[in-house]
């Protein structure tokens, strides 16, 4: 990990700068992807309902079975 002096400070007009350069970046992809028509966003399903045997095969056999059987209710705020 680098010491706080190691670091090379920054002039408040240089990181105006950088700051410009960036939203300049930003700006220019965004132009891009309008001229390009891509301003419609997808808001349909993503995929399709997974079956219990593809999410089984994903999370393993016993955490499956684990969180299957679990009497808990899971929490709202977690």
């Amino acid at each position: 990990m680098a010491n706080e002096s190691d670091k090379a400070m920054l002039s408040r007009e240089e990181r105006e700068q950088a700051g410009r350069r960036t939203n300049a970046g930003f700006a220019r992809v965004e132009r891009m992807e309008v001229a390009e028509g891509s301003t419609a966003i997808p808001t349909g399903t993503i995929g399709g309902e997974l079956t219990e045997e593809e999410i089984r095969r994903r999370v393993g056999s016993g955490n499956f079975e684990s969180a299957k059987n679990d009497l808990q209710s899971g929490s709202i705020n977690s």
